[in-house]
């Protein structure tokens, strides 16, 4: 009876501690280039329902799926539980509302997890010093067919919270902005389609139509790493920083975790440093993904290696992708820079 007792206290004390814990963080809102949108009222509370803070209102949103954009002043200090959001998404021509619990138990546990980041400190064997960090961001991106990701972040490390999806809703366009040149819904919705989604995007949504799919395809996690060549054995391989489609990040430095397969999404790019090196590599999304989906079809379960094999003077690199035996060769990647020498 008395170890019954002891272990309830200890439970209740654990879960207290938890409700109590209090860690500082800015939120900002995004959604892809091509697809703007922007917030008409959102906010999160706490578990008791109270307000924490809002989410931006800092006008069209087009930062990008792997950007943060402005943070307009928004943050707080405690775990959020709930969050209500409305929108306007100009590409589609409608308005989301969003009114959807979160997973706090998940995004505290991410808090106190934290992550190793590159600090100006110097270790005996020359190398910058990774120490521990905690994720300072909390951001809220909308997708198209009102999909929307909460992410943590911090300094070259994204982590996705959940997905959420959003249901189309009304909002009198009055009472969204100054109507000065008193434009109804259907005037309103054309109008700002043309100003805010670019012109080869029109084009690509009158023809195909918006890829409504596309995002959740960036979520699929794939078991895969990245296989470095140096150019010779004085140059040794000492950082990869890969983003992903996703938005999900992460930064590596020890030689033994790069070689470790990863449960993640499509590389958006990747930057490889290298001893006298770094290079920066930009990924085509719609080749990734038929190279992967080719490869997982012929060979089920198996991980992957993404290669990159610098030429002479890392005058470019060569990237392919190796299930088992089988190596493609990816020919719609970007090469962004070399640097260094």
């Amino acid at each position: 009876m008395k170890k019954i007792i002891i272990s309830t206290l200890l439970t209740l004390l654990f879960w207290a501690c938890k409700e109590k814990t209090k860690l500082s963080y800015s939120v900002t809102a995004t959604s892809p280039t091509e697809y703007p949108t922007e917030v008409h009222l959102g906010f999160f509370t706490d578990a008791k329902n109270q307000l924490i803070c809002g989410v931006p209102k800092t006008g069209m949103l087009q930062a990008g799926w792997q950007g943060d954009g402005a943070k307009g002043g928004q943050g707080g200090s405690v775990i959020p539980a709930h969050i209500d959001l409305t929108y306007v998404a100009y590409a589609e021509k409608k308005f989301y509302h969003l009114d959807a619990d979160l997973p706090k138990e998940k995004i505290l546990e991410v808090f106190r997890k934290g992550y190793l980041t590159q600090s100006n400190e110097i270790d005996e064997n020359g190398k910058k010093m990774m120490v521990p960090a905690h994720y300072d961001i909390l951001t809220v991106g909308m997708a198209p067919g009102g999909m929307v990701v909460i992410w943590l972040s911090g300094n070259k490390s994204r982590v996705e919270i959940c997905r959420l999806q959003a249901k189309e809703t009304f909002v009198d366009v009055n009472d969204f902005y100054q109507n000065a040149d008193n434009e109804n819904q259907e005037q309103f919705f054309n109008s700002w389609f043309k100003l805010a989604v670019p012109d080869s995007i029109q084009a690509e949504i009158e023809k195909n139509g918006i890829p409504f799919k596309l995002w959740d395809d960036y979520r699929i996690r794939y078991k895969y790493r990245f296989v470095v060549n140096p150019y010779d054995d004085k140059d040794k391989v000492t950082g990869v920083h890969n983003l992903q489609y996703s938005g999900e990040e992460d930064f590596i430095t020890k030689q033994s975790d790069a070689e470790k397969y990863r449960e993640q999404g499509i590389p958006y790019n990747v930057t490889v440093e290298f001893t006298k090196y770094f290079v920066n590599i930009i990924f085509d999304d719609r080749e990734t993904i038929s190279v992967f989906e080719a490869l997982q079809e012929k060979h089920p379960g198996k991980p992957i290696d993404i290669v990159l094999t610098p030429t002479f003077m890392y005058e470019d690199i060569k990237v392919s992708v190796k299930c088992e035996q089988e190596e493609i060769k990816l020919q719609k990647y970007k090469l962004d820079g070399v640097y260094g020498g």
